[in-house]
């Protein structure tokens, strides 16, 4: 693939054609004639122009970017290598029975069970050591309120190691909702920082795709529970939303009903991860109704940045505000295995929480004298080297500064090779960004709306603690 189609995109906007230089984040307009021809070369016989035409082409659109190939310092994912993210399975088992479920019911290819108080405290004195000044730890399941004597103690054993050696733990928890009491409330308000919570929409798409185990609700009980989340003060949470062929062509209903229920920032869209024979498995049509509805969604959320006082912010926009405004790019999809690892229920560790319970990516046992075996570190080793500039799959790509790749999971399981994303996973995320990339180009071209982005951007990350 030659430079320009790796380093430049053409994007339409309402301002007429405008290029986007992956290596700086520059946005420059240009002429009929040069959007022309740089068009000519994402066509198949591009690659047989001329190659003074070629040649002279990119002599253009470097001059636009003053010849300096790559401005971006500043990684999504940080700089540094050392473990202090943590997903912590307290529990393997489930009080409900998610039809997508990709971790078996909790208990993710192995066994159900509860994580004993022996492991805890191994993960604790083995991993939270004072190398680093801060941890973070996600009570995960399962459900993990299953085992919510277990997660009291971890809180309580790590804050008293924490003291000792001069650490701070942020502790999380990923939730269905459906287990609270008063008891666990008291302990949320004081202890846990922030909460990520399943909802899949409004009750008829929620209850059809997160049935319980028992006669009730899921959704009432989770609304029950955001209900209280909302009464405690300054406490953040978000909601966790799965798109399946059930809801894909009612994205809009699930938005405004999930968005309803929390803060500016606090819903997530995922499309579900099963096999092409589940009945909930999007067709190719299926997916190009999501990516429209997200593409709505998240052009709707930037307007709302420079033209409303009460904006929202979705996925994308959140992503792509940091990216674009603080000169960030992403390596690579996640921190997997070099910041963050996962710890099952009987101990055993994996890179992060998808790859729980894959015996080809189990990397040691925090209740072994060496945690971590050979085989973590040639994970390591192959994640950090392999960023988006290493990966052949996506080295030649327009957007990979802000994508990072795909899952690494997910392309393993779909493609065989944890590098490789599949090709409808990359078509759908380049048609997004280059829709809001363009959404972005026109505010950035109107000085009122820019000011007015700008402000409710600064506003948003001064509250979420970000830097702004």
């Amino acid at each position: 693939m030659n430079a320009i189609n790796r380093d430049f995109h053409l994007l339409t906007t309402e301002l007429g054609p405008v290029v986007f230089h992956s290596p700086s984040y520059r946005l420059f307009q240009v002429d009929e004639e040069t959007s022309k021809r740089v068009s000519a070369l994402k066509k198949p016989h591009g690659s047989y122009l001329p190659d003074e035409e070629v040649e002279s082409l990119q002599i253009t659109l470097l001059g636009q970017v003053d010849k300096q190939p790559f401005r971006l310092k500043t990684s999504l994912l940080g700089e540094h290598s050392q473990l202090n993210g943590f997903y912590l399975f307290v529990s393997q088992e489930c009080n409900l029975a998610c039809t997508y479920c990709y971790g078996d019911g909790g208990e993710y290819r192995k066994s159900k069970r509860n994580m004993d108080e022996t492991t805890a405290r191994n993960f604790v004195d083995k991993f939270l050591t004072g190398d680093s000044p801060t941890y973070s730890v996600n009570f995960f399941g399962g459900e993990p309120f299953l085992n919510f004597n277990l997660m009291q103690k971890v809180v309580a054993y790590t804050k008293e190691k924490g003291a000792e050696l001069g650490f701070k733990v942020s502790f999380k928890v990923t939730t269905n909702g459906t287990v609270w009491s008063d008891r666990i409330k008291q302990f949320v308000d004081k202890e846990i920082d922030n909460l990520t919570v399943s909802l899949d929409g409004p009750k008829a798409i929620n209850d059809a795709q997160r049935p319980p185990l028992g006669n009730y609700s899921s959704y009432e009980k989770t609304i029950c529970t955001i209900e209280e989340l909302k009464a405690i003060k300054d406490k953040r949470y978000t909601i966790r939303t799965i798109l399946t062929k059930q809801s894909c062509e009612k994205i809009d209903e699930v938005y405004s009903h999930n968005s309803a229920l929390v803060s500016p920032g606090g819903v997530g869209m995922t499309i579900v991860d099963v096999e092409d024979g589940n009945p909930l498995a999007l067709s190719d049509d299926d997916y190009r109704k999501v990516t429209d509805g997200i593409i709505r969604k998240n052009a709707e959320s930037l307007k709302s940045l420079a033209e409303s006082d009460t904006p929202t912010f979705n996925e994308y926009t959140y992503q792509l505000c940091e990216l674009l405004l603080f000169k960030k790019y992403r390596p690579n999809p996640c921190n997997a295995g070099r910041t963050v690892i996962a710890v099952a229920a009987d101990g055993d560790i994996y890179p992060c929480h998808r790859f729980v319970g894959y015996d080809e990516f189990k990397v040691g046992n925090v209740n072994d004298e060496q945690p971590l075996n050979d085989d973590y570190f040639q994970v390591t080793k192959s994640f950090k080297e392999t960023s988006v500039d290493a990966n052949e799959h996506c080295s030649g790509c327009w957007a990979r500064y802000l994508c990072g790749g795909n899952c690494y999971v997910i392309s393993w399981l779909r493609e065989g090779d944890v590098f490789k994303p599949p090709q409808r996973d990359c078509d759908s995320r380049k048609r997004i960004y280059e829709r809001l990339l363009a959404e972005f180009t026109e505010i950035m071209a109107d000085s009122e709306r820019k000011d007015r982005f700008l402000q409710n951007v600064t506003a948003f990350y001064k509250q979420a603690g970000g830097s702004a």
